[in-house]
């Protein structure tokens, strides 16, 4: 069977402005993530990215941890995350406007993080499900799933049978993925993407030859490698 790890980037910069980043946190599991790999994974054939800089930053250090000639990092723009500006663009507007919600502009909300959570939900989940906005024109959930599970199907077309890659990503490839794969409806993906643990890692199995529908889900949102360091710190969704 070929292998596929899918690690979810290290802790980024939520609710700030520069959002596409890693935290000082953030580079710590992804340098724990590399530890973990070179113990675990010493025969990996290849990585790669989606080429955001999270993930690329996530990459780029678990690889220097790997030890000796790790593969070389490869980017894949189908495995970037969705366009979380445009889909606050969009839905935001209408979380504003419910009535218990008590700020009024994107300034209020960015200092308030249980606000900024809540809207994020919000966000998502008319996404998800599609509801219609004022807004400019946004990749749908349906999109976004089939150019995830599309570029999945071209990695394991590229490589033999037996191949151990890792694909350093976001957590909506990784519910996008897994929608594909298991066939999840609609109502649990937002709870697989919120609940998706910075550098955690999803295993997934492919039989020889089949499509990405034929997979097996064989490891999720495991964070045992951060658990192991004692410190709670490394645990974080966001």
């Amino acid at each position: 069977m070929t292998v596929i790890y899918l690690i979810r980037h290290g802790q980024a910069a939520f609710g700030a402005r520069e959002y596409d980043r890693l935290s000082p946190i953030g580079e710590r599991q992804a340098r724990i993530v590399g530890h973990h790999m070179r113990r675990c994974l010493p025969q990996l054939d290849g990585l790669c990215s989606g080429g955001m800089v999270r993930q690329d930053r996530t990459a780029k250090i678990a690889r220097e941890a790997m030890g000796e000639a790790p593969p070389p990092l490869r980017t894949v723009p189908a495995f970037a995350e969705y366009d979380h500006v445009a889909l606050f663009k969009a839905y935001l507007p209408s979380f504003l406007a419910s009535p218990d919600v008590e700020v009024a502009s994107l300034e209020e909300l960015m200092a308030d993080s249980k606000m900024l959570e809540r809207a994020l939900r919000h966000v998502l989940a008319s996404w998800i499900n599609e509801l219609p906005h004022e807004g400019a024109p946004v990749l749908s959930w349906t999109e976004f799933c089939r150019r995830a599970a599309n570029a999945m199907e071209q990695l394991l077309a590229a490589h033999g049978p037996g191949t151990r890659l890792a694909v350093f990503t976001s957590g909506g490839i990784i519910t996008a993925l897994l929608r594909e794969l298991l066939g999840l409806p609609q109502r649990s993906a937002l709870g697989l993407t919120v609940s998706l643990y910075n550098a955690s890692v999803t295993q997934l199995y492919f039989p020889q030859e089949d499509p990405v529908g034929e997979g097996l889900l064989m490891g999720y949102n495991n964070i045992t490698h951060l658990e192991m360091t004692g410190d709670r710190d490394l645990i974080t969704f966001r």
